[in-house]
């Protein structure tokens, strides 16, 4: 995990990858993450999906190499 002093540390789960405190999918709009639709704002408190190691470890590397963030979105609905 990483960092315990986090504001937002009770809602972190066991194992969390804490690379991207921000998605950079936001908003994915894409209920497969456990994300929904509240009144017109995009909630994703359900959603682990970047917080997991091995997805945030491909993320980092297809942003290192320059790839767009929409094609990254498209190698993790793999993962959905």
């Amino acid at each position: 995990m990483g960092r315990v002093n986090c504001e937002r540390y009770p809602c972190h789960f066991p194992e969390q990858d804490c690379t991207f405190c921000f998605c950079p999918f936001y908003p994915c709009r894409d209920s497969r993450t456990g994300g929904r639709d509240d009144c017109g704002v995009w909630v994703c408190d359900a959603c682990h999906l970047i917080h997991r190691r091995d997805v945030a470890e491909m993320v980092m590397d297809a942003l290192m190499k320059d790839e767009a963030v929409a094609a990254a979105w498209k190698r993790l609905e793999a993962l959905l």
